[in-house]
Parts: structure tokens; C-alpha cells; sequence
């Protein structure tokens, strides 16, 4: 178990709803494929940016949806469950590409965007 996991503390546990349980019955149905539930969007932002601000609200929406902190795990019977974890610190990296061309743009950020993937 990595330290990352080992040092979640957990707030709840929910149990699956019906919708969940068929989305993580296909989600781990075919594990060779693509997950079709998890999407990876891009957005241009032109004019200043306060990244500490954006950061920040993020940050509250993570604090404030628990939802948004759920990760599923399976109990000793094999019933899935939802765990709600507390503290999440948000993931959050910045990458400035100011300094390239537009083309270089492109592939630096395709190649983030392949890496987060």
C-alpha cells in the first residue's frame, strides 16, 4: 500500500446505488479498455489568471462535495462500498508553456495531458 493511501482518513462509508454498482460492474467488466465514465477535457483561458484563486475554489468544491472524495473498495464478503475520505488536498499541478512556440504548445500539451491520463 502506497503512503499516499495508507494516509487517508476516512469520514464515511456509503453503500452503492444501484446506478454505481452497474457503472463499476463495467467499469471493471473489460479493465484492457478504455474507462468510458472518466472524461479529460482541455480549455484555453486567454487574459490573467489567478491560479492561487482558482486552486483555492477547487479546493472548497472538494471540501464541500463528498462525493468528489469517494473511491470504491470492496469489504471482506466482496460487497462494494463507497469510502468517503477527509482532508483530500487537492491535486494540483502547474505548468507554464509561456515560453514555447505554438506548435511546441501542442505537443507539450498533449504529452501532459497523455501523461495524466
Amino acid at each position: 500500500m502506497s503512503d499516499a493511501v495508507s494516509q487517508v482518513r476516512i469520514e464515511d462509508v456509503w453503500p452503492l446505488s444501484p446506478l454505481q454498482e452497474g457503472l463499476l460492474f463495467h467499469a471493471g467488466y473489460d479493465e484492457e479498455s478504455p474507462d468510458v465514465y472518466v472524461l479529460q477535457g482541455a480549455m484555453e483561458i486567454r487574459g490573467d489568471l489567478d491560479t492561487a484563486v482558482l486552486r483555492a475554489s477547487w479546493q472548497a468544491l472538494l471540501d464541500r462535495h463528498a462525493a468528489l472524495r469517494a473511491s470504491f473498495q470492496r469489504r471482506a464478503s466482496g460487497d462494494p462500498v463507497q469510502l468517503i475520505a477527509s482532508g483530500v488536498e487537492l491535486p494540483w499541478r502547474e505548468v507554464d508553456l509561456s515560453g514555447l512556440s505554438v506548435g511546441e504548445v501542442g505537443v507539450e500539451a498533449a504529452r501532459l495531458k497523455a501523461e495524466e491520463g
